[in-house]
C-alpha cells in the first residue's frame, strides 16, 4: 500500500519539474513550476479524455505525439504556467494511481451493498475508506466522475495507440481499465467485460485485508478495554466488601447495626458458595 510520504515524494517530482525554456520564450533562465491545483488536474484529465477519443487520432501515432497533443488540449484550458509534455505525462500517472484506488474503494463499498443505498451513499462510503486506506484525503471526485463517465461510455472513435498512455513510469498498478488499448470496436467492448469481470481486483483485495486487519485491531482494543473495566469493578467490589467487613459497629443505631450484620452476611454467603 503506498503511504503518504510516497505519495508526496511522488507530487513534489512533479511540482518540482524544471520549466522547458524553449516552450517558454519570455524565460531566459530554468524556474521551478508552480504546484499542480485541483482545476489544473482536472483539466489535464479533460485533456486526455479529449485526445484519447479524438477519432482523428491514428492507431499507429507513438506516445509522444499523443502527450504532446494532450499538452496542448491542456494548455488551451490552462495557458500558464506552461508545463512540459514530461510533467504532464507525469502528473497523469500519478492522478490515475490516485483514481485508481479511489475506483477500488466505490467498488468495495458497492461490495457491501446495503439496502437502500444508492449510488451517492456508496460514494460517500469510499470517501471514508479511502483515508483510512491511504491515510490520506481523495481530492479529485471531479476527476474521477469524469473519467469513469468516459471510460463507460459507448463510441466509435478509434482508440489511442497503447503506448499512449502505458509509457509512463510506474508499477503494474498502472495499468487500468481507464486506458484506452490499441484495436477497434471489438477490442474496446473486450475490455469493458474484461472490466466487469476482473478490474480492480487487487484494490479490492487490499481493501479486504485492511478492513479485516484494522476489525481484528479493533476486536483486540475492545477486548483489552473490557478486561479492564472487569479488573476494575472487580476491585471496586472487593473494596467495598472489605470496607463492609471492617466496619466498626460501636457508636451506630439499631438499624445501621442490623444494616452491615446482614451485609456482612451476604458477603459470606457469597464467598461460601463461590
Amino acid at each position: 500500500m503506498t503511504s503518504q510520504r510516497e505519495q508526496d515524494d511522488e507530487r513534489i517530482e512533479v511540482e518540482n519539474e524544471l520549466i522547458n525554456p524553449d516552450l517558454d520564450p519570455s524565460s531566459t533562465k530554468k524556474k521551478k513550476a508552480p504546484n499542480y491545483t485541483e482545476p489544473e488536474d482536472y483539466e489535464l484529465c479533460r485533456a486526455w479524455i479529449r485526445i484519447s477519443e479524438d477519432p482523428a487520432v491514428g492507431t499507429h501515432q507513438d506516445g509522444h505525439t499523443f502527450w504532446q497533443r494532450v499538452t496542448t488540449a491542456y494548455h488551451e484550458a490552462i495557458p500558464t504556467p506552461i508545463r512540459p509534455v514530461d510533467s504532464t505525462k507525469k502528473q497523469w500517472g500519478i492522478l490515475q494511481r490516485w483514481i485508481n484506488k479511489f475506483h477500488g474503494c466505490v467498488h468495495q463499498a458497492e461490495l457491501l451493498n446495503q439496502s437502500g443505498q444508492s449510488a451517492k451513499d456508496h460514494l460517500n462510503r469510499a470517501l471514508r475508506l479511502y483515508p483510512h486506506d491511504l491515510q490520506m484525503h481523495f481530492k479529485h471526485l471531479r476527476c474521477y466522475n469524469m473519467l469513469v463517465k468516459s471510460s463507460t461510455a459507448p463510441d466509435e472513435s478509434t482508440p489511442v495507440p497503447s503506448d499512449a498512455v502505458s509509457d509512463f513510469e510506474g508499477t503494474p498498478e498502472d495499468v487500468s481499465t481507464l486506458e484506452r488499448p490499441m484495436g477497434k470496436k471489438k477490442a474496446k467492448m473486450a475490455q469493458q467485460l474484461a472490466m466487469k469481470d476482473s478490474a480492480w481486483k487487487e484494490n479490492v483485495a487490499q481493501a479486504h485485508v485492511d478492513i479485516a486487519s484494522q476489525s481484528k485491531r479493533n476486536n483486540d482494543i475492545l477486548d483489552t478495554d473490557s478486561q479492564s473495566l472487569k479488573e476494575i469493578a472487580e476491585n471496586g467490589k472487593v473494596a467495598a466488601q472489605l470496607a463492609i467487613m471492617n466496619q466498626d459497629l460501636e457508636g451506630l443505631d439499631d438499624e445501621q447495626r442490623e444494616y452491615f450484620k446482614l451485609k456482612r452476611a451476604q458477603i459470606l454467603s457469597s464467598l461460601r458458595q463461590s
